[in-house]
């Protein structure tokens, strides 16, 4: 349920005008009254509030949050426009999540607080990932940890479960930013704070109660979402994220390395380990009975249908295909390939032979079909480590 918020607040949050610290001075000129200030708020408010969710936050306003507003509108914009290219990529993950579970679209910029959008994020108290899970607590969420994996830094996986623990807080406290409170500092601290408060379940009746961290964490969140809903209005400007906006996820059920995938698509073996955070080692230990998703940059489908038969056919041998050494007298090294000019009668066959490799192989690294014909002349390169 929305809490009943005056106008005047609404127009604070929005930074129309206020009489303390007004975010848009310059417009004070052109409003008279109070009245005046109503209209624009409740106009601005329309305009920017997604009215498909029905738990819409952003209207909830309290004095704590301008001194937020005025620290990342002035000494963090650098860290707002990183937020902003990053957020091209790691948004829609997140958005996708909390329209299926109905969970309020503005508590994606939770992660901002909690994480920096960073997936390797830790704490000191050791949670980890871009929603800050502890040990303890990914257990009960179902979020594994072992020799190969930490997925709490998985940004699907991870938002999932930051997804249930807010629906279960906000089912207990019928707040939003209580159950936000309850994210960063737990639900005991919260029962306490509010038993304290004599039973409200108003956040800002229960804040005195509860750890500092926690009173500063809430406005903060609360001003996060007002500077990236209207950060152009404040000369922020996305800074652009070294990350792949457009990937496919593709299933893995044997095990297999990164640096081996990046190796066959020609690609930076850092960029698919941005795309792919929660895997230890590099190395992604899939099995048919335990598959796991690849998160590979969108490109040619027939070169994804190559690796598809590499990664998941019977036939193929992953490490012969992306690792094995070739030598050939008649090739020129380059850097980890070697290029090769076809010959009249060459083939896919013949080439893979001559040079002690597969067909597989070849066909990923030069983003070709196994069926298309070779001509005399095409360079191909081949993998020399």
């Amino acid at each position: 349920m929305r809490k009943k918020t005056t106008a005047l607040a609404i127009a604070l949050l929005l930074g129309i005008v206020c009489t303390v610290n007004p975010l848009r001075a310059s417009q004070a000129d052109t409003i008279k009254s109070i009245a005046d200030i109503a209209r624009l708020a409740e106009a601005s408010f329309q305009k920017n509030t997604k009215n498909e969710n029905p738990h819409d936050i952003r209207q909830f306003y309290h004095e704590q949050v301008q001194k937020f507003v005025d620290i990342f509108i002035t000494r963090q914009k650098s860290h707002f426009a990183k937020m902003l290219g990053l957020a091209k990529y790691y948004f829609p993950i997140y958005e996708k999540i909390f329209r299926q579970r109905n969970v309020p679209d503005d508590i994606k910029y939770l992660s901002i607080v909690e994480s920096s959008l960073n997936p390797h994020a830790v704490s000191r108290s050791g949670a980890t990932g871009p929603w800050q899970f502890m040990p303890a607590t990914s257990k009960y969420f179902d979020l594994k940890i072992n020799e190969w994996v930490d997925e709490r830094k998985d940004p699907e996986l991870s938002c999932n479960a930051a997804a249930t623990y807010l629906l279960e807080s906000y089912d207990m406290y019928n707040d939003w930013l209580v159950a936000i409170a309850s994210y960063n500092c737990g639900r005991g601290r919260v029962k306490y704070a509010i038993n304290k408060a004599g039973g409200s379940m108003d956040f800002w009746s229960i804040s005195p109660y509860l750890p500092a961290e926690t009173r500063n964490y809430v406005p903060a969140f609360i001003a996060t979402v007002y500077v990236m809903e209207n950060h152009m209005e404040h000369g922020i400007f996305p800074k652009q994220a070294d990350i792949a906006l457009q990937t496919d996820a593709i299933p893995v059920n044997r095990k297999i390395s990164l640096k081996d995938v990046a190796r066959a698509l020609e690609m930076d073996a850092d960029q698919l380990g941005i795309l792919n955070p929660s895997f230890k080692k590099q190395v992604i230990n899939a099995s048919k009975e335990h598959p796991k998703t690849l998160i590979l940059p969108s490109c040619d489908r027939q070169a994804y249908s190559t690796l598809y038969e590499i990664l998941n056919g019977t036939n193929s041998n992953v490490q012969m295909a992306y690792s094995k050494a070739f030598t050939s007298p008649e090739a020129k090294k380059e850097g980890v390939f070697v290029s090769y000019k076809v010959q009249q009668g060459d083939t896919l066959r013949s080439i893979a032979k001559k040079f002690n490799g597969t067909e597989d192989a070849i066909c990923i690294v030069n983003k070709i079909s196994r069926l298309e014909k070779l001509r005399p002349g095409m360079i191909l390169k081949i993998s020399s480590t």
